[in-house]
């Protein structure tokens, strides 16, 4: 007992630093333009907006849409910054999404409602001056994935629907998703990169069941709907894969952490090879600093048409 009040002693401090440089982080992010905009009932159901000063080709601003980390059950909006994008004329939304919680809230919840907050931005793009037709979409982890399957799916748009937000078109001009787990169905991923059978613990929260080899036919279905790799197709958007990751040896061992594999570059690896065989534009990058954005931006800029 004294030996670990003295480790929880010794590691307070620590805590307390990084608690403090999330909180810096937050206070010094630059206010959006519009904070806390609805596109949905649920009080998570809300996005900020920056718009930026001026445009940089005289037309209506892109936009790049994000969507935070988390495993599906934590992370905001709050998480991201803005400011290296604004400056270069892109205008900017994070979004909020549902948490799941293993009864109520289950997949493929965070997928429709970050589906909803696309379309909503269509739908409103005269009031806020941003330009329907050139919309990206970027997320870390969690986010990663919704970027993915948001991009790849075909669209969610109901052309026939009486709700004119559920008529406006989810697809996108350009990805850019961070540490992004490429395919969710655990054998792929134990047999691939390693790690524990078990994968990630968001698992029975996403679909109210526990995970445990082989799997249902049940739970296989589940993941594989909302699985990017299963919806890539030859007009897919262009992607830039990131992360921040070595490309360490393979296959990871059983103790591995589970963000160290879930967050494994070789999702990216074989993602490329997948979009290389459809002819599906895209670049891979790992062992990048995430603060490294202007890699990020010249990507949009070149996507949004405003640089070659």
């Amino acid at each position: 007992m004294r030996l670990l009040l003295l480790f929880l002693a010794l590691l307070a401090p620590a805590l307390s630093s990084a608690q403090q440089d999330r909180k810096e982080k937050r206070q010094s992010r630059i206010a959006p333009t519009h904070p806390n905009i609805a596109y949905g009932t649920h009080e998570r159901h809300c996005l900020d907006l920056w718009i930026p000063k001026q445009s940089r080709d005289g037309r209506r601003f892109p936009l790049l849409i994000y969507f935070h980390g988390g495993g599906f059950v934590g992370g905001d909006k709050q998480s991201f910054d803005p400011t290296l994008y604004l400056d270069q004329g892109i205008a900017c939304a994070s979004v909020n999404y549902r948490f799941v919680d293993g009864e109520s809230t289950l997949s493929p919840a965070p997928f429709e409602d970050s589906a909803r907050a696309v379309q909503t931005l269509r739908h409103r793009a005269d009031e806020w001056n941003l330009d329907p037709g050139r919309l990206a979409l970027s997320g870390s982890s969690a986010g990663g994935v919704i970027t993915l399957w948001l991009g790849y799916h075909d669209d969610l748009a109901i052309p026939e629907s009486e709700d004119p937000i559920a008529r406006q078109s989810t697809r996108v001009c350009c990805l850019i998703p961070i540490n992004g787990p490429t395919n969710l169905i655990p054998d792929w991923i134990h047999s691939h990169i390693g790690g524990s059978e078990l994968i990630h613990p968001s698992f029975r929260k996403l679909f109210g069941s526990v995970y445990s080899p082989p799997l249902t036919n049940k739970l296989r279905s589940q993941i594989t709907s909302i699985s990017p790799w299963e919806y890539v197709s030859e007009d897919d958007p262009p992607t830039y894969l990131v992360y921040s990751g070595r490309f360490d040896e393979l296959p990871l061992p059983s103790t591995a952490t589970t963000g160290k594999v879930i967050h494994h570059p070789y999702f990216g690896k074989a993602l490329k090879e997948k979009l290389d065989t459809m002819g599906v534009e895209n670049d891979f990058k790992f062992g990048i600093g995430l603060k490294n954005t202007p890699v990020f931006i010249d990507f949009l800029l070149n996507q949004f048409g405003i640089i070659d």
